[in-house]
């Protein structure tokens, strides 16, 4: 995973055996910084207080993150790696 800034909104870009994703980098908890945390099987585990969510979907997966993570689509091809940040494209 590595931190991206896409239009002035600092993203999360993961790699994963399905694909690539983005998300916001600030847990929905208490804002800590994603980017310290643990990702594995499209899964990322906030660094300070283990609440986890899908980076596929966004939903959190345990407390005490309740709320979901914003998720964006990413396509990837030849050219390079984009990153759906409207809801039309």
């Amino acid at each position: 995973m590595i931190a991206v800034t896409v239009a002035d909104r600092r993203l999360i870009l993961y790699r994963s055996r399905a694909g690539y994703f983005a998300s916001e980098r600030r847990c929905t908890h208490q804002g800590a910084d994603l980017l310290r945390g643990y990702f594995a099987d499209e899964v990322i585990e906030c660094p300070v207080h283990q609440g986890r969510f899908n980076v596929l979907t966004g939903k959190a997966l345990n407390a005490p993150a309740s709320s979901p993570l914003k998720t964006y689509p990413v396509k990837a091809d030849e050219s390079g790696i984009y990153v759906q940040l409207s809801e039309s494209a």
